[in-house]
């Protein structure tokens, strides 16, 4: 039997319990709960199964951390209503779903975002990038500038999904800016604008990103 592929796991500390799978390897008909299936609804086939992916990635996270059992429901803003004294966070694509929890003893939240290891089309540059970012990016060797504004991308989605928990605010790609240090996979995320309780200029520290198996994957962490 050929060995699991681990993408994500490396991203995050010890604490954190991590699963992560092919979400085309799931049977989306069994791999939900009950009440988690009648909370989706009728759903097109590739949703159902990147959502049972997910779930099915978090209850084996949960499961290791000892938290395994009931359903895993989203709340009234339609993320999930982790289990008392548990955080964390889920993301797919049709080609990898990941799912990282952690006790809230721990850390305050948890992001991670998975992409496909695409470039971002340029005529999304200005809704995605600040000009800091685009700047970074232009001064990169052309080759590799689409990518890393894919990464920039993925960076953010991460970050936002941080730190929502906490704030409950929605803002759009330009209330923060990536600051990413390629050389050694980090990235930090610095608030433009307040999304208490965050302030304008906090920096979420120490994110983390890796490319591997056609997938861009980043992380990130409030410690407790």
């Amino acid at each position: 039997m050929a060995r699991p592929i681990s993408i994500a796991r490396a991203l995050f500390p010890p604490w954190v319990e991590v699963d992560e799978r092919d979400p085309r390897d799931v049977d989306a008909a069994s791999a939900l709960m009950p009440a988690e299936a009648e909370a989706l609804g009728a759903v097109a086939p590739k949703r159902l199964r990147e959502h049972a992916a997910g779930r099915l990635c978090a209850h084996a996270a949960l499961g290791r951390l000892g938290a395994r059992g009931a359903p895993l429901l989203n709340d009234a803003d339609r993320i999930p209503r982790w289990p008392e004294g548990v955080v964390g966070t889920i993301s797919h694509t049709r080609a990898w779903c990941v799912a990282a929890v952690a006790r809230a003893s721990d850390a305050r939240a948890i992001g991670v975002d998975v992409e496909h290891d695409t470039p971002l089309e340029r005529r999304l540059w200005s809704h995605v990038l600040t000009d800091a970012e685009r700047a970074v990016i232009e001064r990169a060797p052309a080759d590799e500038r689409t990518r890393l504004a894919k990464l920039i991308f993925s960076a953010k989605e991460c970050a936002y999904k941080c730190q929502y928990p906490l704030s409950r605010v929605f803002y759009g790609f330009h209330g923060m800016r990536i600051d990413v240090r390629v050389e050694d996979g980090r990235f930090d995320a610095v608030f433009l604008r307040d999304a208490a309780p965050f302030r304008r200029g906090d920096r979420l520290e120490g994110g983390r990103f890796t490319a591997a198996h056609g997938v861009v994957v980043t992380a990130l962490w409030l410690a407790a």
